[in-house]
């Protein structure tokens, strides 16, 4: 059986950097600088070592696996990715916009990044041309997932003040997303009744919102 592991050697370095240090402070000297080990993980280590804290609930520790793993290695797509997801569901939206940035430079062609990235603007209210520019993408690169991206698109063209696009584009939405999806019709059932009230049909937005209550019922 081995016995010379990496982790054996890396204490074994340690106990004599502790031996050198007590020596220096022996002789009056000053404690000389602590070299820092290499990371012995790799990025995909790193990744699914945060996938492990996030499903435990310790999403603090699982960003700081996630920041590791792209810090590893830049072109970690799915890192970059699972980086921007929890680091939107924080609200830092800033730091979830530099994630899907780089996934999405990664993946240009991936809808849902595209997607998700122009949430990160919408929560920021910033950028909003750009955010419609990406959802239209999105339904270009990843078009069996267009019924989610309708909805990212109702909300964008109601921020830009169109609000007959924006009714248009959320009436598509929830009446192509799955039946099953109760979290998501909820949501674009939410975002209907806003276009409705915005446009002053007070009973239209009434209906969307009850509907809404529903489907948030079930996913409950």
């Amino acid at each position: 059986m081995k016995t010379n592991t990496p982790f054996l050697r890396r204490t074994k370095a340690l106990l004599s950097l502790l031996f050198l240090s007590s020596l220096f402070f022996a002789n009056g000297c000053a404690l000389p600088k602590i070299i820092i080990l290499n990371d012995p993980l790799s990025a995909e280590e790193h990744a699914k070592l945060g996938r492990i804290y996030e499903s435990q609930g310790k999403e603090d520790l699982a960003l700081l696996q996630y920041r590791a793993a792209v810090r590893k290695d830049p072109r970690q797509v799915q890192a970059w990715l699972l980086l921007g997801d929890l680091a939107y569901k924080h609200a830092d939206y800033g730091e979830a916009e530099t994630a899907y940035k780089k996934a999405l430079n990664l993946q240009p062609e991936n809808g849902d990044i595209s997607n998700n990235l122009a949430w990160t603007y919408l929560m920021q209210n910033k950028r909003t041309s750009k955010a419609e520019k990406l959802v239209k993408e999105a339904m270009t690169f990843t078009p069996e997932h267009k019924p989610y991206y309708l909805d990212t698109l109702g909300v964008v063209l109601l921020r830009l003040g169109k609000v007959r696009e924006s009714i248009a584009a959320l009436k598509e939405s929830v009446a192509t997303l799955p039946e099953d999806k109760s979290g998501f019709l909820a949501e674009a059932y939410g975002h209907l009744a806003e276009a409705y009230k915005t446009a002053g049909d007070a009973v239209l937005a009434d209906e969307a919102a009850g509907t809404a209550k529903k489907h948030a019922i079930i996913q409950q």
